[in-house]
């Protein structure tokens, strides 16, 4: 049986690789069942920003549990640092969850074959990087360089400014997988 310590990694290694994985289903449906039956204004804007959370798991809610239980689940099971680089935890946050770790050296190979590049973009070369219109928060990493978690960051700061907006999913994707969200400099 996992403890609590071992969900919060398992979680945020999810989150790194697959953050759509984290997404429940059930509760979206919910969610909209009870958006489609109220009609109080600021019910539905309540339940409106609660639906755009839980379409896209923020990366930072399984990292403040990964760091609260990583170290002491790594010492349990013997899982080095360089394991959690090797899988794609940035060095930042193995400090942060009281690694010891060295320099800015990263993991020599990346997780499951894949190349994975980590980048110092920033969230204003994001924005600088946002096509005329519609896009998907993967065309805009590929576009920008930068990691997924920066990328949401950005999007969602343009979110805020009114600047983007969400278009719902990609009625057009065909592969296997959920359909992508669209966005849509406005």
């Amino acid at each position: 049986m996992a403890t609590s310590a071992e969900s919060a990694v398992r979680s945020y290694l999810i989150a790194l690789s697959d953050p759509g994985a984290l997404r429940d289903e059930a509760g979206l449906a919910e969610l909209q069942r009870q958006l489609n039956e109220s009609s109080d204004t600021i019910t539905r804007l309540e339940l409106r920003q609660k639906i755009m959370d839980a379409e896209e798991p923020q990366l930072d809610r399984y990292e403040a549990d990964f760091v609260t239980h990583a170290k002491d689940w790594a010492d349990q099971n013997g899982i080095s640092s360089k394991a959690f680089l090797a899988e794609g935890v940035d060095l930042g946050v193995l400090r942060r969850a009281g690694f010891s770790v060295s320099g800015g050296r990263r993991a020599a190979s990346a997780p499951r074959g894949r190349a994975r590049v980590r980048s110092r973009v920033t969230t204003a070369e994001v924005r600088a990087a946002i096509p005329k219109g519609q896009f998907t928060i993967k065309q805009l990493q590929e576009r920008s360089g930068a990691s997924p978690a920066v990328v949401r960051k950005a999007v969602q700061e343009e979110i805020n400014e009114s600047r983007v907006k969400e278009m719902g999913t990609d009625p057009e994707h065909r592969g296997p997988g959920r359909a992508p969200v669209l966005y849509e400099r406005v």
